[in-house]
C-alpha cells in the first residue's frame, strides 16, 4: 500500500482499490509516497518500487487463478526454473 497521509503513530494508506489507517510503529522512518507492506492493520516493511510490483503482479496471478486461469506464468516471472 501507498502511503497518503502520516497521522503521528499512523499512516493512512491506499493500494488495490482500498483505504487503510494502518500502525506504523514497526517502521522506523515512513513518508507520504513510501510503499509498504501491510498485515492486519500493521506496515510491516517499507517496499522497493520493484518489489512492490512483483507483488502486485503476485495478486493478479492469485486472482487469475481463482477465476480459473491456469496459464500463469507471466505472473510470476521472479521464479527461476519454473517448468511447464
Amino acid at each position: 500500500m501507498q502511503v497518503i497521509e502520516i497521522d503521528g503513530a499512523f499512516a493512512w494508506c491506499e493500494g488495490r482499490g482500498r483505504r487503510e489507517r494502518l500502525n506504523i510503529l514497526w517502521l522506523v522512518e515512513v513518508s507520504p509516497g513510501d510503499w509498504v507492506y501491510a498485515v492486519l492493520g500493521q506496515a510491516r516493511e517499507k517496499l522497493t518500487v520493484q518489489r512492490m510490483n512483483e507483488i502486485n503482479l503476485a495478486l493478479d496471478g492469485l486472482a487469475a487463478a481463482l477465476q480459473g486461469e491456469t496459464d500463469l506464468d507471466a505472473y510470476f516471472p521472479d521464479l527461476p526454473g519454473r517448468s511447464s
